[in-house]
């Protein structure tokens, strides 16, 4: 064989072991192939994957593209970061608010983006985490390096309260909240009512999500 093809096949496999591999992880297979498509289109191979975690722990230069909805998600992004041998994670932020930004970013996701976000944004993203970059909204940027004001102070939960939002994240019922703090189940609601409203919540869903993205579970 040629020495000229030699060389051209070694360039070729040299190629393919430096395209950096990124991981999709959505729960609709349509927006997750619809993001694989621009993966691709931008020069990098898109996989689908089952366990994220797992994936990400590899000792290879590799992305995930996680969407973040859920307090699973959430937890799930924490595993990943903390195993991920030195790999990025992108946040796809289904509620892009300046504090899901700082969640993300202070639990070592590389960047974050909002779900709605046009493929060119994601490209923008990706390519900036491909070279060692990140893009931080000013906000969020703002959020990292800014001490927590009063406003935000005043409505942080107590010790106490952070312990119910951890007992119903893990599945408590209010009931057995209650009991082990010494209330009765209808003012452990009237409590929880109260902290969701001075959480600017209107449900226990909504103020879990906010707890998982304040660091607070």
């Amino acid at each position: 064989m040629p020495v000229d093809v030699l060389a051209e096949e070694r360039r070729v496999h040299e190629d393919q072991a430096m395209i950096l591999r990124v991981a999709v992880v959505d729960p609709l297979p349509m927006f997750r192939h619809g993001m694989m498509a621009v993966i691709t289109a931008a020069g990098y191979g898109a996989e689908e994957i089952d366990d994220a975690v797992s994936w990400a722990a590899v000792p290879e230069r590799r992305i995930v593209v996680l969407t973040v909805q859920t307090l699973a998600d959430w937890t799930e992004l924490d595993a990943i970061c903390r195993g991920s041998a030195g790999n990025g994670v992108i946040a796809v932020l289904d509620r892009p608010e300046p504090a899901a930004y700082v969640r993300a970013l202070r639990a070592g996701a590389v960047a974050a983006i909002p779900r709605e976000s046009p493929p060119e944004a994601l490209r923008a993203v990706l390519n900036a985490a491909a070279a060692g970059q990140s893009l931080i909204p000013t906000d969020a940027l703002r959020g990292l390096t800014e001490p927590e004001s009063d406003t935000d102070a005043d409505r942080s939960p107590s010790p106490d309260e952070v312990a119910w939002l951890r007992q119903l994240a893990r599945g408590d019922s209010v009931a057995e909240v209650a009991g082990r703090s010494g209330y009765s189940e209808r003012m452990m609601f009237r409590l929880l009512r109260e902290l969701y409203a001075r959480l600017g919540k209107r449900n226990r869903t909504e103020a879990l999500i906010h707890a998982q993205e304040r660091g607070w579970l």
